[in-house]
């Protein structure tokens, strides 16, 4: 009995969503004004409307902007390999960060691709023609030992695409 219960509940349900497709996120409101369901308050279609150009301009003005500020950076190395790694012993490299471009290079992120491998970002701008160090510091968990490892760190800065990614790789000790 509860089976069919449940099974009725969930049609009605289902129907009672069902609008057909359609989609109407607008009524008519006393001398014809529209209306917009999907506002609050008294805003008008029209007004709505107008306040989403709005937001697509200062969207445009942003990207610009953002795109006005970009740089370019080289990573070195791509890999590092750290050979043999004693087991759940911390290991440490620095890449080299280094802004071949002609704006600041702001380094917003570094994520790496396990809670095995923590990165450390430069905190500071890196100036034109300037570098800086990105520290990776990999300890294995008890699981990894024996294993080959191959970690990627993404980088997120101020360049085109966003993102560049750089790998650490090694064998775990058994």
């Amino acid at each position: 009995m509860k089976k069919i219960g449940f099974i009725i509940s969930i049609a009605l349900v289902t129907f009672a969503c069902n609008n057909g497709g359609a989609v109407d996120s607008n009524i008519t409101v006393k001398d014809g004004q529209v209306k917009s369901k999907l506002s609050s308050g008294n805003t008008s279609a029209e007004e709505l409307k107008a306040a989403a150009k709005e937001r697509q301009k200062q969207r445009e003005v942003e990207e610009k902007e953002r795109l006005s500020n970009l740089t370019t950076m080289e990573v070195y190395p791509t890999i590092y390999d750290f050979g043999n790694i004693a087991k759940e012993t911390p290991v440490t490299t620095t890449f080299k960060i280094k802004n071949t471009g002609d704006k600041p290079l702001i380094v917003n992120d570094a994520q790496a691709s396990c809670g095995c491998t923590v990165p450390k970002k430069p905190t500071d701008p890196i100036l034109p023609g300037e570098e800086s160090d990105l520290e990776v510091t990999f300890t294995s968990n008890p699981s990894q030992a024996g294993t080959a490892i191959n970690k990627t760190i993404t980088v997120t800065a101020n360049i085109p695409g966003s993102v560049q990614t750089v790998t650490i790789k090694g064998q775990v000790a058994p």
